[in-house]
C-alpha cells in the first residue's frame, strides 16, 4: 500500500507544538490543543498503515506521524468542532464529522473536501463515522436525544446520498447510547450495540438480520460470526458486583455456536485472532483468556499484569500483543511470550495519556514502526506530556509572566506568558480535584476553590504543595455553581439563589446572602473587595444586585426597564463602573448611584457573556456566547467613556467563557469552552 503522508497545511517553522498553527488575525498564541471528548474514541484514529493517527478537538484535526509521535499538520480549522474520525482502508480519505451535523470526506494527500453531506435534523452530532472495508460507504450514528434513540445510517459520501437507514427498536427505559458501530469484514453488515442489545443489518438495503443480547461485539474473520459480551451481576455480593460471560452466534442463522465463562469482572476488549479458531477477551481483573472455539474451552489465561488495564490485539500474522497499562507507565507485551517488548513513560492527565487509552493500538503501531527497539527504559516524546483541554477561567500571576489555568480533570497547568507553553502542570498524588475558581494571592501562590457536590474546599497552591485551608457543606443542593475568588475571600452561588459568601483570613463560616430567588449567573467582588455584585437569570429573578461583603446585607437592586436575561457581570479597576452583559446589550452602570451610564446594543447573534476591564479602565473586553450558525465568535474591545467598538477579535469555535487581561493591558487572555485559551495582541488598540 502506498503510504500517502497528508498535506502539511498550516505548519509554522520552529514551531514543533503548534502553539503558532492556524492562529486567528490578532492572536499570538494558542494554548491547549481543544477540547476532545473523555468518553469518545471516535474523535481520534489510526491510519491503516499505522505510519499516521489524527486526533479530532474543538480546534481542528491535528496530525501526528506515529514513528516520531511529533505534530505535522492541522485541517479542518475554519468550523472546528470535530467529533468523529476515521481512516478509509487504503488511506487515501479521511473522513470527519463536527457538531454542526456536517459530515466531510477529506483527500489526505492534498487536504482537498472531495464530499461534504449534512443531515435535515437539526442539532446533529455524530458520536461515530467509520469506513466500509471496500471505502464505498460510511456508517454513522449520531448521538441520541433523552426521548429518541439514536440515528445509524449508511451513506455514500461520494455521491453524497444516504443508502441505508437502520432502524433500532425504541424500549422505555432503554439506553439510547451507541458504544459501538462497525461494518462486518465483507461490508455486508453492520453492527451496532444500543442499550444492552447489539443489533445487525444489511448495509445495502438497512434490513435487519439479527439482535443478540449482549454488548461489546467482534466480527469474526469471515463475516459469518459475532462474539458479544453478555454482563451480568454476581447474586448474593454486597455491594452487587459486575461479571461478563461470552457468547459466539452465527450471524446469518442465529445459531448459538458457543458460550464462554470464566471472568470475574466486565469485558474490556474481544478480538478474533486473523484465522479466526481463536478468540481473545480481557476483562477487568487485568486477566486475559484465549479461547479455541473449535474445541469450545479456554486455551491459556494470562494474569501477568498487576491490576492493569490490558487491551489485546492479533497481528496479522497470529501473534497477540497487549497495551498494559500500569500505574506509571503504558507498555506493550508479547502476551503469548509473556514478555514486555516496550514501555512509555505515563503522564497523567496527558494527551498522550488520552491518545492511548481512547487508542491503545497507537502504543502497538508506534513499537511496530522504524527501526527495531528494545526495552532498556522508559520512553517519552514532548507531545505525550503537553496538557489536556482547559474549561476554566484562566488568571494572570501578579508580575504578568505566568498564566494560570485550571485543568480539565484535575489539578492546574502554569502558562510560561513569553515563551507560550506550559512550565508547571501541578498535580499532587493524593488529589483528584477539579477546581471551579482560581486567582493569584499578592505573594504569587494560588487560591483555588473546588467542589465535590456540596461539598467544598479551598485549597492554598504553590509550586511545592497543596494545602486544604477550609472546609465547607452547603446545607442545600445548589446545582451549577458559580465562583468568585478576591484575595482571601470567596463568593458562590447556584440553583435557588442562595448566595455563600467565604472570608477564610478571619477563619469565619460562610454566611448566606438572601435575596435573589433564580440562579446565579455570575459575581464580582469590587477591588477593594468590600462590594460583591451578583447577576441572577430565571422566570422570576432577572435581577443584578450590590452586596455589603463586611454585614451581608444587600445595597441594592440595579434598576432594570423590563425584565431581561443577564448574562455576565464585571467591575472596574477603580471601582466606580460596573459592567453588565444582557441578551441584546451591554449595559454600563454607576457603582455608587447604580444608575444607567449608558447602554451599549449588541447584534442578535453576539450575545455577550464573559465580560473584563483593562487594567487602567478605559476599555472594556467582552465575549461571545455561541449560538446556532455562529462559526467563530467575537471578542470586542469597548472605549468605556463613549461605548465605541475599538476593534473585534474573531476566534473561538464556541463559547467564549472568561476574559482577562495582563497587568500591563498589553494582552488579553480568552478562555472558551472550546478548550483553549487564545493570547491576543492589544496594545496596539489601547495603549499600555
Amino acid at each position: 500500500m502506498q503510504n500517502r503522508r497528508p498535506a502539511s497545511l498550516n505548519v509554522v517553522p520552529k514551531d514543533t507544538i503548534g502553539t503558532t498553527w492556524a492562529l486567528p488575525e490578532g492572536a499570538i498564541a494558542r494554548l491547549g490543543k481543544g477540547f476532545q471528548s473523555y468518553r469518545n474514541d471516535s474523535d481520534i484514529a489510526l491510519s491503516s498503515d499505522g505510519a499516521y493517527f489524527v486526533v479530532g478537538t474543538c480546534v481542528g484535526l491535528w496530525w501526528y506521524d506515529v514513528s516520531s509521535m511529533s505534530l505535522i499538520a492541522l485541517w479542518e480549522t475554519e468550523r472546528g468542532m470535530i467529533s468523529a474520525v476515521d481512516f478509509s482502508p487504503d488511506d487515501k480519505w479521511i473522513a470527519t464529522a463536527n457538531w454542526d451535523g456536517v459530515i466531510k470526506m477529506l483527500d489526505i494527500q492534498s487536504g482537498a473536501c472531495v464530499a461534504q453531506m449534512k443531515p435535515s435534523e437539526e442539532h446533529s452530532i455524530y458520536k461515530h463515522v467509520a469506513f466500509s472495508p471496500d471505502s464505498k460507504w460510511i456508517a454513522t450514528a449520531r448521538i441520541a436525544t433523552a426521548s429518541q434513540v439514536g440515528t445509524i445510517e449508511v451513506l455514500d459520501v461520494q455521491n453524497g446520498v444516504c443508502i441505508a437507514r437502520l432502524e433500532p427498536e425504541s424500549h422505555e427505559g432503554q439506553s439510547n447510547y451507541i458504544p459501538q458501530l462497525r461494518f462486518s469484514p465483507d461490508a455486508r453488515y453492520v453492527a451496532a450495540t444500543i442499550g444492552k442489545q447489539t443489533y445487525i443489518w444489511d448495509s445495502r438495503t438497512g434490513g435487519s438480520i439479527a439482535k443478540f443480547i449482549g454488548i461489546n461485539f467482534a466480527f469474526s474473520p469471515d463475516s459469518r460470526l459475532l462474539a458479544c459480551e453478555n454482563p451480568y451481576t454476581i447474586p448474593h455480593t454486597t455491594p452487587p458486583r459486575a461479571a461478563s460471560n461470552m457468547s459466539v452466534w452465527d450471524i446469518t442463522t442465529g445459531e448459538h455456536i458457543a458460550h464462554f465463562t470464566g471472568h470475574s469482572n466486565i469485558l474490556r476488549t474481544i478480538t478474533f485472532s486473523p484465522c479466526g479458531q481463536f478468540l481473545a477477551s480481557s476483562d477487568r481483573n487485568s486477566k486475559l483468556h484465549v479461547w479455541d472455539l473449535t474445541e469450545s474451552l479456554v486455551k491459556e489465561i494470562y494474569a501477568d499484569y498487576d491490576w492493569a488495564r490490558v487491551e489485546p490485539f492479533y497481528l496479522p500474522d497470529g501473534t497477540l500483543l497487549a497495551t498494559v497499562f500500569m500505574s506509571e507507565t503504558i507498555e506493550v507485551w508479547n502476551v503469548q511470550q509473556r514478555r514486555k517488548l516496550w514501555a512509555y513513560e505515563r503522564q497523567p492527565e496527558s494527551m498522550g495519556d488520552q491518545w492511548f487509552s481512547e487508542c491503545p493500538k497507537l502504543p502497538i503501531a508506534h513499537f511496530r514502526s522504524g527501526e527495531p527497539k528494545t526495552i532498556d527504559e522508559k520512553h517519552t516524546f514532548p507531545t505525550l506530556h503537553e496538557p489536556l483541554c482547559y474549561l476554566y477561567p484562566a488568571v494572570f500571576s501578579p508580575n504578568g509572566e505566568i498564566l494560570a489555568s485550571g485543568r480539565a480533570l484535575k489539578g492546574l497547568v502554569l502558562w510560561d506568558v513569553e515563551r507560550k507553553q506550559a512550565r508547571d502542570i501541578l498535580i499532587h498524588d493524593k488529589l483528584f480535584t477539579v477546581f471551579d475558581a482560581l486567582d493569584f494571592l499578592p505573594c504569587g501562590d494560588i487560591l483555588a476553590v473546588s467542589r465535590n457536590r456540596n461539598a467544598f474546599k479551598m485549597w492554598r497552591i504553590s509550586e511545592t504543595e497543596t494545602v486544604s485551608i477550609a472546609e465547607f457543606t452547603s446545607p442545600v443542593e445548589l446545582g451549577r455553581h458559580v465562583f468568585t475568588v478576591s484575595d482571601y475571600q470567596v463568593a458562590f452561588g447556584g440553583k435557588g439563589g442562595i448566595l455563600y459568601l467565604w472570608d477564610l483570613e478571619r477563619n469565619q463560616k460562610p454566611k448566606s446572602l438572601m435575596g435573589h430567588t433564580e440562579h446565579v449567573w455570575s459575581l464580582a467582588f469590587s477591588p477593594d473587595g468590600k462590594r460583591l455584585a451578583s447577576v441572577a437569570s430565571g422566570a422570576s429573578d432577572k435581577t443584578v444586585r450590590l452586596w455589603n461583603v463586611e454585614s451581608g446585607e444587600q445595597i441594592g437592586t440595579f434598576p432594570l426597564d423590563e425584565p431581561r436575561t443577564l448574562t455576565g457581570v464585571a467591575f472596574s479597576p477603580c471601582g466606580s463602573v460596573i459592567a453588565t452583559g444582557m441578551i441584546g446589550e451591554l449595559r454600563l452602570w454607576h457603582a455608587e448611584t447604580l444608575t444607567t451610564l449608558f447602554v451599549i446594543p449588541q447584534s442578535q447573534t453576539e450575545d455577550p457573556y464573559a465580560l473584563a476591564f483593562s487594567p487602567c479602565g478605559k476599555y472594556l473586553a467582552s465575549g461571545t456566547w455561541w449560538q446556532k450558525g455562529m462559526e467563530k465568535m467575537a471578542i470586542r474591545l469597548w472605549d468605556v467613556a463613549t461605548g465605541e467598538n475599538i476593534h473585534t477579535f474573531w476566534g473561538h469555535t464556541t463559547d467564549v467563557q472568561s476574559l482577562a487581561f495582563s497587568p500591563d493591558g498589553t494582552l488579553l487572555a480568552s478562555g472558551s469552552f472550546d478548550g483553549t485559551i487564545l493570547l491576543w495582541e492589544v496594545k496596539s488598540f489601547i495603549g499600555s
